[in-house]
């Protein structure tokens, strides 16, 4: 189905119907193939309705019913010059419980980086700053892999496990506090055990509190969501921080082996300040290795294709031999959701604002 275009609003007002709501004073800014919870406001009389998500409010038309006081999963079809909306029903995307945890914690996981850059710059924490070349990555080197995997066993999502196989499997006499050198959720339980224990109350110690909350949060998220995944057959995912927000952002990994073979696949997402958004899905199977880029702006997708040959000699020096490698420019990205099977996505848009 399609809605009714109508202008963006640029300046603020306010509405009057059941209650009192406030259109946002700025423009709604949207990406293409981003996916965002939105609660239906308002239905007014002309058939337009006021949509809430992130702490602001624009109106749109549709030509759907939707209830007035319910959320909505929406996804961005096109992010300018006029934003297209789709509304992501049952019968579109079979969502399961971890793609829903997916999608709530998208804006949360932005803040992951940001939280231990904040905290390994405490005063008090400066032990902490040995561990970040293993949490947020640095950029280009030669044992990337290596680093990943690295990162992987100390990202905190094990640390059950490997409190478990050291109390029942390990029959060295070493303490479990040896764990918690080599792994994120131990060293910010230790933390936390630590600064509830301290008898230094000050500001600084408070603000780090918080944020040793705040990431144990989302690491549990991402312990919930990867159990919750491979429940439903979706195999692992993880989100990766950069370093340096001037370059890399961040990137997600979602990883699972066929039902059928020994092909293994992955998708990965990754977002640079200069290059945008670029999805990356591969193919394993043994040494062989395919690749498919793609991206939505026409000049980085010259440019990687000038370079695809460079690309190619950098993985067939790990040993590999790359059977396929293409890179495409799309309008639109399509957002990609690991965790849920999309039908007919090529349908008409059901919201533009």
């Amino acid at each position: 189905m399609k809605g009714l275009p109508i202008n963006r609003l640029s300046a603020g007002r306010s509405l009057h119907g059941k209650g009192r709501f406030h259109i946002s004073p700025k423009e709604i800014h949207f990406k293409a193939g981003q996916i965002f919870q939105g609660k239906v406001m308002h239905l007014k009389a002309n058939g337009s309705i006021l949509v809430a998500t992130g702490g602001k409010t624009f109106e749109a038309r549709t030509s759907i019913p939707l209830a007035e006081g319910k959320s909505y999963a929406f996804r961005v079809k096109t992010g300018a010059p006029r934003i297209e909306l789709k509304v992501m029903r049952d019968e579109d995307f079979n969502l399961i419980s971890a793609g829903k945890r997916w999608i709530a914690g998208q804006k949360d996981r932005l803040l992951f980086g940001v939280l231990l850059r904040d905290l390994a710059a405490s005063q008090t924490l400066k032990n902490l700053k040995h561990f970040l070349p293993l949490l947020l990555y640095q950029g280009p080197a030669g044992e990337d892999a290596v680093w990943l995997s690295r990162n992987l066993l100390s990202s905190g999502i094990f640390w059950e496990n490997k409190v478990f196989r050291h109390l029942l499997l390990d029959r060295s006499k070493e303490p479990v506090t040896m764990l918690t050198e080599n792994d994120l959720k131990g060293v910010l339980l230790s933390l936390q055990k630590e600064m509830a224990t301290s008898v230094f109350h000050g500001r600084d110690i408070q603000l780090q509190m918080g944020r040793i909350d705040r990431l144990l949060s989302l690491l549990e998220n991402h312990q919930t969501l990867n159990l919750d995944a491979l429940r439903d057959g979706w195999g692992w995912y993880w989100f990766i921080p950069g370093a340096d927000q001037r370059e890399f952002l961040h990137g997600e990994l979602f990883g699972k082996k066929a039902e059928r073979g020994d092909f293994h696949r992955l998708h990965m997402d990754f977002c640079f300040s200069r290059l945008g958004e670029i999805h990356v899905d591969c193919v394993l199977r043994g040494k062989n290795v395919a690749l498919s880029l793609q991206v939505t702006d026409a000049s980085i997708g010259c440019f990687l294709e000038e370079n695809i040959v460079l690309l190619r000699k950098g993985i067939e020096k790990k040993g590999l031999t790359v059977t396929r490698v293409a890179c495409e420019t799309v309008t639109d990205s399509g957002s990609f959701n690991p965790f849920s099977e999309e039908k007919g996505s090529s349908g008409l848009m059901d919201l533009v604002i």
